[in-house]
């Protein structure tokens, strides 16, 4: 699920010991949510891991706090009649379900105790608090030309991109063939792409061992630094590694230079745009909190557990 916008809890810590619902944890604008529903939540926290790994008490803050924002956003979607379709929510469900190649879409549900209903419930919610950003925020948010000039000029390092090669390789299982296809392409370098394609075990083999272009310090750079000190077409040295054999060839070189403004214009205006949109969510949300009446028991929701 994508994560729904978060701002400090702003709750009304002076009626916080009652519980004017029934098994309510919090009462947002009247609206409760039930122990149930917290304890719901914290457990996929716990299976999805990544931040569901923190401590309880933790996660029970920043889980509480979601549902309390997920409550006010989707109460000024119904304020505002924004609503969605079923058959949106039946083709994000579909969509969502085609990441999970054979039965894990169905194993995951179960891992996390959810029904395709359950989940179709929380996609519509997902996509109504999307509609009302798109609808009452977004439009809103610009990125001027001054601003993306202004950051290419601040942040100069970004641009930079170091020396590059390109290389083929050909990795193999041992030593001995490692030596003995070295001598073969020494006398043939031409043929370093076919050797690759006969000989090689790495997943690049089937396209002549092409690895594209990569700069000094990528992937394992104790093995593929040695290109940098090769000339072009020169074959290198068997390079020894956790996965074989390497010999490489480098095929072309690319100097270090800097990227043009037009060349990143449009990369810098999305990543504005993306952090302008998310302050422009949290901004809103701050919004609905300062007028909302937000009431919160901690013992209850000291005492819900994952």
């Amino acid at each position: 699920m994508a994560a729904l916008a978060a701002a400090t809890c702003r709750c009304d810590r002076g009626q916080s010991k009652a519980r004017p619902v029934q098994d309510a944890v919090a009462v947002v604008n009247g609206e409760p949510i039930s122990s149930a529903d917290l304890q719901r939540e914290l457990s996929l926290a716990r299976a999805e891991g990544g931040e569901g790994n923190a401590p309880t008490d933790l996660l029970r803050k920043r889980v509480i706090d979601d549902l309390v924002d997920r409550a006010l956003l989707l109460q000024q979607a119904r304020a505002r009649s924004v609503a969605v379709g079923q058959d949106q929510v039946e083709r994000a469900f579909l969509r969502l379900r085609s990441e999970y190649p054979g039965t894990h879409f169905d194993d995951l549900l179960a891992q996390q105790r959810l029904s395709a209903a359950d989940l179709k419930a929380r996609l519509r919610d997902q996509l109504i608090v999307e509609k009302l950003f798109n609808d009452e925020v977004f439009p809103q948010v610009q990125v001027g030309a001054d601003e993306v000039q202004r950051y290419y000029a601040e942040h100069p390092t970004e641009f930079e991109q170091p020396e590059r090669v390109r290389v083929q390789q050909i990795v193999v299982k041992t030593r001995e063939e490692a030596l003995k296809i070295r001598e073969e392409v020494r006398r043939k370098p031409q043929s370093f792409g076919e050797v690759a394609r006969r000989a090689s075990i790495g997943p690049e083999g089937k396209i002549g061992g092409d690895l594209g272009y990569f700069g000094k310090g990528s992937g394992m750079p104790e093995v593929f630094d040695v290109c940098f000190r090769l000339g072009l077409n020169v074959i290198s040295e068997v390079t020894p590694s956790p996965y074989g054999f390497h010999v490489f060839k480098v095929v072309d070189k690319k100097p270090a230079s800097k990227r043009t403004l037009d060349q990143v214009r449009g990369s810098i205006d999305q990543k504005l745009l993306r952090e302008k949109r998310a302050r422009a969510q949290e901004d809103y949300l701050a919004v609905l909190r300062a007028k909302a009446k937000i009431q919160i028991d901690e013992a209850a929701v000291a005492a819900v557990n994952p």
